[in-house]
This record gives C-alpha cells, sequence and structure tokens, in this order.
C-alpha cells in the first residue's frame, strides 16, 4: 500500500480532484490489463487516463527484478511529447520510476545516453524512436509490457503509418496496448486491428463538436478585400485581445512574417513551427505558459494535444481545409470547462467551412465588424513598417546564405585533410518507400499540383517575363543553379493579395488530397460466420446488400468468414492456404 501512497501523494500535488469522463471510464479497464480502444475530444485529460493505471502497474514490480523498458508511449509531435513527459514526471515525483524522453531535434547522443540505462518508461516520437532502434545496440522493445498510442489519428496524418507498424512488430506480443484518438477514422480501425486484442472501446466524444463553453466569431472579408488580412489581425491584437492570444496560419513563411508584424507594432510575440530547431520551440512554448509573451503565432504543429493554460482567445488568420482541422485548432482554448473565444478571418473562398462550422455549432455563431475606419488606420501603419519588414527577411536571407556557404567550406576542408564523413543512420524504409508512403511520388495528382502552382506563380509574377529569362550560361545548368540565380538578390517579395492567394492555394490542393482519399474504396470488413451446415439460404438486407450462406462442403477446409458485401460476389477467405476464394452469389429469395 505504501507504493499507492506515492501516486496519491502526486495526485494531490498537482491538484486532481474529481477524473474526467474518458477517466473515469478508462482507468478501471486498463487495471484490467485489457486492451483499450478510446476515443475522446481534445482537453479531456486523456493522458493522465493510461498514465495513471499504467504507474500503478509500475509500482508492483518485484524487488531484485533486472531494469528494462517497460512501456513505451507514442506521440506525433515532439511539443506533445516533451508535455506528457513533464506530465509523468509530475505523477511519478514521489516514486523511483525513471522516465526518458527520444524525441526528434534534441541531441541524439544524450538520448542514446538515456536509453542505455533502460528508464521505466519510455516517451517517443515514431521516427527518433526507429532510428534508437536501429542504431542504439543496447536498447530493444523486446520487454514492453505497456504500448501507448496517444492521437493515434494526427499520427496517421502524419504518414507515420509504416513507422508505428514497425514499432508494434517490435514489440513483445504478450503487452497491454492502449489506443486514443480525438477521431475514429478507418485508418484508426485498421490500426486498432493490427495492434489490439479484443480491445475494450471507449467512446466519450467523437470530437466532431467544439467545446460547449467556446463563443465562435467570424469576420467577413469581402471579395476584392484579401489584402486587409493583416489590418483586421492587428487591429483585433492591438484593440481588443491583448494577452493569451494564439494565432494560427496555414504556413511557416506566414508564421514569420506575422511574428515580425505583431513585434514591431510592440507586441509581446513569439513564434512556433518547422523551421525553428526544437531548443527554440520548446522556449516559446515555455515563454508563453511562464506569461512572457501575450500572442504565439503557430502552424498546425501546436493544433493538437498541446494543453496550454489560460488561452483566452485563439484567431485563424485564416481557415483550415477542414471541419476537424478547426476544431483542433480552436480546442486550444476553452479546455477542461474554461470559457474561450475563437475569432476567424473568412473571405469568400472559405464560405464553405464557414457554413460546416455554423452548421455543427451549439450556440449561435457571432458575426464581429471592424469599422473601416480602423481597418484604414492599421493599413497605414503596416504600410509604414512594411520597409521594415522587408529589411529584416533580407537580413534573415542573406545570413542562411552565409550559412550554407560556410558547411559548404567546412565540408571541403575535411575532403581535403582527408577526413572521413561519419557513417549515414539506417533506416527500415528507402527513399522511394517513404516518398510513396507521404504521397510524393510522382503521380498525376502531384501533377496536377504542380501545375496549378505553375499556373500562379505565372499569373501573379510582378516582374512579368524579365523574372523568368535566362542567359545562355544559365540554360545549361541544374534546376537548383537557377534557383539559386533567381534569388541572388534575396527572397522574393509579393504584395499582400498576392500572398493571401498562396495561401489558399495550398489550402485547395490539401482538399484535393483529403478528397481524393476520401474517395478510395473502403476495405471489406470479415466477421465470423455461425453457418448450419445442412442448409443454404440466402437472404436480402436494405439497400442492396445481401447476406450468403453456403455450405461446408463447398469450401476445402476454411474457416467459415464472411464478407458482408453491396456485390452480387462473396469473398471467403482460407485459414489454412490464406487464398481469397470469389463465390458466385444468388438472388435474393433464392435457396
Amino acid at each position: 500500500m505504501l507504493e499507492v501512497f506515492y501516486l496519491f501523494q502526486a495526485i494531490a500535488a498537482i491538484n486532481f480532484v474529481h477524473p474526467t469522463p474518458i477517466q473515469a471510464a478508462t482507468i478501471p479497464v486498463a487495471l484490467l490489463g485489457r486492451d483499450i480502444c478510446g476515443c475522446a475530444a481534445t482537453g479531456t485529460g486523456k493522458t493522465a487516463a493510461y498514465m495513471l493505471p499504467t504507474l500503478e502497474r509500475l509500482l508492483y514490480r518485484p524487488h531484485g527484478m533486472s531494469t528494462v523498458t517497460r512501456v513505451l508511449v507514442l506521440v506525433p509531435t515532439r511539443e506533445l511529447g516533451v508535455q506528457v513527459y513533464q506530465v509523468t514526471k509530475q505523477l511519478s515525483q514521489f516514486s523511483s520510476i525513471e522516465v526518458g524522453l527520444s524525441v526528434g531535434g534534441l541531441d541524439v547522443k544524450v538520448q542514446e545516453s538515456v536509453l542505455r540505462k533502460n528508464p521505466d518508461i519510455v516517451i517517443a516520437t515514431p521516427g527518433r524512436l526507429i532510428d534508437h532502434l536501429k542504431n542504439t545496440p543496447s536498447f530493444s522493445l523486446d520487454d514492453i509490457e505497456v504500448l501507448v498510442l496517444d492521437e493515434a489519428d494526427r499520427m496517421l496524418d502524419e504518414h507515420f503509418a509504416e513507422q508505428m507498424k514497425e514499432i508494434v512488430r517490435q514489440c513483445s506480443r504478450t503487452r497491454q496496448t492502449m489506443l486514443f484518438s480525438a477521431t475514429m477514422t478507418e485508418e484508426v480501425k485498421d490500426l486498432a486491428a493490427v495492434s489490439l486484442s479484443k480491445p475494450v472501446k471507449v467512446f466519450v466524444d467523437n470530437n466532431q463538436m467544439v467545446a460547449f463553453n467556446l463563443r465562435q466569431e467570424f469576420v467577413r472579408i469581402r471579395s476584392g478585400r484579401e489584402g486587409d488580412r493583416e489590418p483586421l489581425l492587428a487591429a483585433l491584437v492591438c484593440r481588443t485581445f491583448h494577452d493569451h492570444v494564439m494565432v494560427f496560419v496555414q504556413t511557416k513563411k506566414q508564421a514569420h512574417r506575422l511574428h515580425i508584424l505583431l513585434g514591431l507594432l510592440g507586441i509581446k510575440v513569439g513564434e512556433l513551427h518547422g523551421n525553428l530547431t526544437q531548443p527554440q520551440r520548446l522556449e516559446a512554448l515555455r515563454r508563453f505558459k511562464n506569461e512572457e509573451l501575450d500572442v504565439l503565432v503557430a502552424t498546425d504543429v501546436a493544433a493538437r494535444g498541446l494543453d496550454i493554460r489560460g488561452v483566452k482567445t485563439v484567431i485563424n488568420f485564416m481557415l483550415p481545409a477542414t471541419l476537424e482541422h478547426y476544431i483542433h485548432r480552436v480546442g486550444r482554448t476553452a479546455r477542461a470547462g474554461r470559457s474561450g473565444v475563437s475569432v476567424s478571418l473568412a473571405g469568400e473562398q472559405e464560405r464553405k467551412i464557414v457554413k460546416e462550422v455554423v452548421k455543427n455549432a451549439r450556440h449561435p455563431v457571432k458575426s464581429r465588424v471592424i469599422p473601416p475606419d480602423i481597418v484604414d488606420k492599421y493599413h497605414k501603419r503596416l504600410s509604414a513598417i512594411e520597409g521594415d519588414i522587408k529589411r529584416i527577411l533580407q537580413e534573415e536571407w542573406e545570413e542562411r546564405e552565409i550559412q550554407k556557404m560556410e558547411i559548404q567550406t567546412n565540408k571541403a576542408e575535411k575532403m581535403l585533410k582527408g577526413e572521413r564523413e561519419q557513417p549515414l543512420r539506417t533506416w527500415f524504409q528507402t527513399s522511394k518507400d517513404r516518398m510513396v508512403e507521404k504521397g510524393t511520388a510522382p503521380n498525376s495528382l502531384n501533377l496536377c499540383c504542380v501545375i496549378v502552382s505553375a499556373k500562379f506563380r505565372l499569373a501573379n509574377d510582378t516582374d512579368g517575363a524579365k523574372s523568368n529569362k535566362t542567359t545562355r550560361g544559365q540554360r545549361g545548368q541544374g534546376k537548383k543553379d537557377r534557383k539559386n540565380v533567381k534569388n541572388k538578390n534575396g527572397p522574393k517579395m509579393d504584395t499582400a493579395e498576392d500572398r493571401v492567394q498562396a495561401e489558399m492555394c495550398k489550402i485547395a490542393l490539401l482538399q484535393a488530397r483529403l478528397a481524393k482519399k476520401n474517395k478510395k474504396p473502403k476495405k471489406l470488413r470479415v466477421i465470423m460466420d455461425p453457418v448450419d451446415n445442412k442448409t443454404q439460404r440466402c437472404g436480402g438486407g436494405g439497400g442492396g446488400r445481401y447476406y450468403y450462406q453456403l455450405p461446408v462442403s463447398k469450401l476445402p477446409q476454411t474457416s467459415r468468414l464472411v464478407v458482408y458485401s453491396s456485390y452480387s460476389q462473396e469473398f471467403v477467405r482460407d485459414s489454412s492456404k490464406q487464398n481469397l476464394h470469389i463465390l458466385p452469389g444468388c438472388r435474393q429469395g433464392q435457396s
């Protein structure tokens, strides 16, 4: 009982009083050792739901047992991995349980030294974990007793499916597996079928609606006024929402520009996106959580799982491609029963997603109107600092070019001295396999995306044909060299309308990819069928769906597995030979 007291002491220290619905439903089942497939909305306490029963299991380990890694937690993003690590450290602060962190962007050698000590719990992202499995000889997953897949739908969105399957294959077969997801998609169901064994399904919320205490507002942008987005954002942040604000944008380039713009307006602002190093990203999060920053400009890397206390307002500079992404963005506020506000700038091209939000809203959606004279006022302020923004971007570009030249120079010096380069770290996939998984391999959709992007650049190129002309010496250069010649004077400076149209083009391409993905035929589901061996009957179902029953004599030594199909044929898998028999179906009413 002394071990459980340590856990109770930690729970009291972090002010946990009443369990959330997902915690109340999950913890008793997890203590029984059953596999769990959980679905709950963001901000409902899923981390404690799987970590508390796991820690209790570790506390009752036998004395004198050799030190091995017994728990593995997989998360999609580095920031979420750090957050889960911090929560786990808090819950285990009064015990002797060791926790290790293995995420990308941090020092590999330090992580290798931590993993060699075999901590009880390892929290990792899939890519970095496989890197260690292939290149750290003393680390393995043979003794894993509990495997947790957190935010599984996001990991599949990030093209981690093959990596997760590789990790699952290397784990012990006798493990307990807990899978948690904010949405239950077909891909998540397929992953659950591979990794879970007779799971208990715990569905608290399908995450198709926003929080009940969230006030949603939209600022309409008229056709031809897309260039007003930056002045509108500046007016909202400077006049109304002064602190605890998260601004979501679509791309890293846009996030960095808004960081510079709001900083020149005198706002304490930080940025969070993929172009930053991991220490920089963690430092930005730390400063925002400690209220050293009033505004955090972020891409969708911060839209899932992160629990930042005190966020009052979420502003969507541009609406995301789908309603699901919108729900995850605005889920950074109004968490754990608190109230919050979301304000979205919506243009004419984004009316579809606005209609979906209004249709699924629990409370009436408000329309916020900003007076034209205020918009004009901030237009003038931004025009006055546009030169400073261009100068800062130019200086940063020059600094990056100098760093590239230094890297190439150091590499050349090492080659001249005869020094050998460090051996490349091995990976379980080839580069071609990875491209196919990500969908970046050449195909008709990607070719269409390239054509659309090229047409957009040609239509919006302010320099006209001059910027596209090449000299005779340049024509013989490769694509990369021509790009360097074109950008030799610095980054291209577009107008506000050009930047917004470029973002809209990227969102449209993402929507096209998602639409193509949703149109793919779903996998046929297979179920056990207790069929009477003596009779053959055929009955009909609604919607043209037929259910066939066939005698055993027609199938050579099969375990009768029947597929519900809308076609007039039946697929039965032979369990002994792993073949697929296609049997002729009969019409409704035949026997």
